[in-house]
């Protein structure tokens, strides 16, 4: 009778463990050193810069009217674009596989806030000044669009 009492004074987490087959004990220590690799290597490739992950076209349009369009891939050097208009002044940046907003002298700045973007379903937008950058072709990183 004694020995019953000891086995129930035990934590229910040690008896759980006491009572799994070497066999699964071994598939979890392999499934834990799975998870473990792949954390680290989601951590060590995110790292990695993306700029090259686009590598298509940035459409700008002033007013409705397209001003340049400008290939992401093909940039050799960091150059800045400037957009002048009646309704204000924007300072684009391209990069390797990227573009953004550098400076504006709109009243929100939220174009400036947006930062650096390399392509996808989302433009740039300075609304104050009727500015859009819109991508299209390379990889927008998108698995599927569902309506």
């Amino acid at each position: 009778m004694e020995k019953n009492i000891q086995k129930t004074e035990t934590s229910g987490e040690e008896m759980a463990v006491e009572r799994l087959p070497k066999s699964n004990k071994f598939w979890l220590l392999v499934l834990g050193g799975i998870m473990a690799v792949s954390v680290i290597a989601a951590l060590l490739l995110g790292q990695a810069p993306m700029s090259h992950a686009f590598a298509g076209s940035a459409n700008i349009y002033k007013d409705g009217v397209l001003t340049e369009s400008v290939n992401l891939a093909s940039v050799k050097e960091s150059y800045t674009i400037d957009i002048l208009g009646n309704s204000g002044f924007n300072m684009l940046e391209v990069e390797l596989g990227r573009i953004r907003v550098l400076e504006a002298d709109c009243p929100d700045g939220i174009c400036k806030r947006q930062g650096w973007v390399s392509g996808g379903l989302i433009p740039i937008v300075c609304l104050p000044h009727r500015l859009v950058i819109t991508f299209e072709g390379g990889t927008a990183g998108v698995d599927a669009i569902v309506g």
